[in-house]
């Protein structure tokens, strides 16, 4: 009698014990490793294919049982449903998208929430390489369209811009408020009479996955219907497995009071949280760690938070080493950093939490800049040396070694919003359905 142990993945050690007849198999949950049946050495498994992009990304030991999915039918004759699903789990978004096309079976499982919520846990820690842009000129219709950033860039461009087709021909102000585990929130802007105020304006939010193609309208803000919209964030709250739009509005007609009102997919309510009494940077509104973080206007910079599990605000530590006339001027998410800017003439200080909610963590680093008009956001960090900004409708690399910059190159029009995204398969229809 022999025996061999094959890698399957999923804490999962498959045992075939040959015997006259035919072939037995059983399976035991313990660490994996890799053994060679002719020498009966054993080796890390590690050595036997490619590491990873991201250690976190694709490592299968923080799934237990209860996280992954089972298949209610055979996937494939004379393969393990574990090995195929161990399979499915590391492979990108848009490819498992495709597989739901072979058969019913599979596109039960892979349309399956422990499936996709499995696939985002394993692929959430990987690096942001998509960019979504709003174009909107002047009078030509607002368009949507993908950034994909090129590994190394090339001699004539540094990525590949592709044009989405939902809400073709259908947006004429938009913008992007924000993006959470790949679904992405766009805002509308309509005036339905030019010379009438608040009460002929329209706001319209859709909540788009441009990785799967899929569209929900979400309702307007019945709470504030004279009101004018003056910001807004879209995050995710892990505790009750819900995405949330938060909405800043007020009506000046009325009262200078600033209104903060939530929505939520899966009871598809708004409601009305708080009023807030500070002055905000409403260019700011950025998710990380299940909060939504603002900039608050005063005096000295401050950091607001608001969580979205137990919708209460809260005050950020700012870096105690800044000098005293710092005064920052955005706020950003950079390499999963809450990011804050202060511009200083021709230098951008960056600071970067590299804790979350810890002063002594803030770090900084400086970038040399031309004068810009407009204030400069960080996009994100390519590799070590150089940092992504976008500034005056376009995106630019400043290295951080040297003081050096260009502009980055790629087919298109200039665009005047644009956000870092992720690809998933998380469904923005299934969140919406009670």
């Amino acid at each position: 009698m022999e025996q061999h142990t094959v890698d399957v993945g999923f804490h999962l050690k498959r045992t075939l014990t040959a015997f006259k007849g035919g072939m037995s198999c059983t399976y035991v949950f313990e660490p994996i490793v890799f053994a060679n049946s002719r020498n009966n050495a054993t080796t890390s498994l590690n050595h036997q294919r490619p590491s990873p992009p991201s250690a976190k990304s694709m490592s299968l030991n923080q799934l237990d049982g209860s996280q992954l999915p089972v298949s209610t039918a055979d996937l494939a004759p004379n393969i393990p449903q574990e090995l195929i699903i161990d399979i499915l789990l590391r492979l990108p978004a848009r490819s498992v998208g495709k597989f739901r096309c072979v058969s019913k079976p599979w596109r039960s499982l892979l349309s399956d929430p422990l499936f996709i919520k499995a696939h985002l846990t394993l692929h959430h820690h990987q690096p942001q390489k998509y960019i979504l842009i709003s174009s909107s000129p002047p009078i030509e219709k607002s368009t949507l369209s993908t950034l994909t950033f090129t590994p190394t860039g090339s001699a004539d461009h540094d990525g590949v811009l592709k044009r989405l087709t939902l809400l073709e021909n259908q947006l004429t102000d938009a913008d992007i408020v924000g993006s959470c585990n790949g679904l992405v929130l766009v805002s509308e802007f309509k005036i339905k009479h030019p010379f009438r105020r608040l009460s002929n304006l329209d706001f319209m939010y859709y909540l788009i996955n441009p990785t799967t193609m899929e569209l929900v309208e979400l309702p307007a803000n019945p709470l504030a219907p004279v009101a004018l919209p003056i910001g807004g964030a879209f995050g995710y709250d892990r505790s009750s497995d819900d995405y949330k739009v938060v909405t800043l509005s007020n009506c000046e007609r009325i009262t200078n009071d600033v209104h903060l009102d939530v929505f939520s997919l899966r009871s598809g309510t708004w409601r009305r949280i708080d009023v807030l009494r500070y002055r905000l940077h409403f260019l700011s509104g950025v998710f990380l760690n299940g909060a939504i973080h603002w900039l608050v206007k005063s005096d000295v910079s401050l950091i607001l938070a608001f969580d979205l599990s137990c919708e209460e605000l809260k005050l950020l530590p700012l870096p105690s080493s800044r000098p005293e006339n710092c005064l920052f001027s955005r706020i950003a998410v950079l390499d999963g950093c809450l990011t804050m800017v202060a511009t200083m003439g021709y230098c951008i200080d960056v600071w970067m939490m590299k804790g979350y909610g810890v002063e002594e963590s803030w770090t900084k680093f400086s970038v040399t800049t031309q004068n810009y008009a407009a204030l400069p956001l960080p996009i994100c960090l390519l590799g070590d040396d150089d940092l992504v900004l976008y500034v005056n409708q376009k995106l630019v690399v400043h290295s951080l070694t040297g003081e050096t910059r260009r502009d980055m190159l790629f087919a298109g029009d200039k665009f005047r919003d644009v956000k870092a995204f992720c690809e998933s398969l998380v469904s923005p229809i299934c969140y919406c359905q009670k």
